[in-house]
């Protein structure tokens, strides 16, 4: 109300529509801390170390499937670790014998001259999402930690930033990303659910739903 009594509508801001890119990171980071907190509700150390493998497991498979299709993010030490990758199904599948081969390919990569902190100006060869994904993985096998898992699953959108590559905005980036944050949500459900009821490890079943 003015002061001679008239009416006038007050001005309000207007509210900015959220981008794509903006959606993207609260979803992934909404992703990320529900992860963590899911997997944390396998209470037994033992079963939980096994969930948190097979979540890492599928998510460095998702992640190999979309470098797959990008042969620039390709090298020898992606393809060894795809091969060790395979070390960690094996060992989710009950060969707990694999122990001690994922111990040498950790053991090998931290002896190694990709293993520094050097930045820009040391070897890159290890630092693709893939490879990333499936030494988390590896790792998770190793020494038991939910974070393994966690960071195995953001490789999943590390890899979709590379595919998209200067197109942060898109809407057919967004509708990836929405595709892989339900694929995420499915696997570890399905994860949970199975060592919530089995407690021994995850039968083939299970093992063949989150590997495809």
């Amino acid at each position: 109300m003015s002061g001679g009594g008239v009416w006038q509508p007050l001005c309000m801001p207007l509210l900015r529509r959220e981008t794509n890119l903006q959606r993207e990171v609260r979803e992934t980071q909404a992703l990320w801390e529900w992860v963590r907190t899911e997997l944390y509700r396998v209470h037994e150390g033992g079963l939980r170390a096994d969930a948190t493998t097979a979540v890492a497991a599928a998510a460095a498979e998702e992640t190999y499937r979309i470098t797959d299709r990008l042969p620039e993010w390709q090298n020898e030490t992606s393809a060894m670790w795809r091969s060790n990758l395979q070390d960690v199904w094996a060992f989710l599948g009950g060969d707990r014998s694999q122990h001690y081969p994922l111990s040498r390919a950790i053991a090998d990569f931290l002896l190694s001259p990709l293993n520094h902190n050097e930045g820009q100006d040391g070897p890159n060869d290890f630092d693709r999402p893939q490879t990333v994904a499936s030494y988390s993985a590896a790792l998770s096998v190793i020494a038991w930690a939910v974070d393994f898992g966690v960071d195995a699953v953001m490789q999943v959108f590390d890899a979709i930033n590379l595919k998209y590559d200067g197109d942060h905005d898109s809407d057919e980036r967004w509708a990836e990303v929405q595709r892989e944050i339900e694929f995420v949500r499915r696997i570890v459900k399905t994860v949970i659910g199975a060592a919530n009821v089995h407690r021994q490890g995850f039968d083939t079943d299970v093992l063949a739903s989150i590997r495809s």
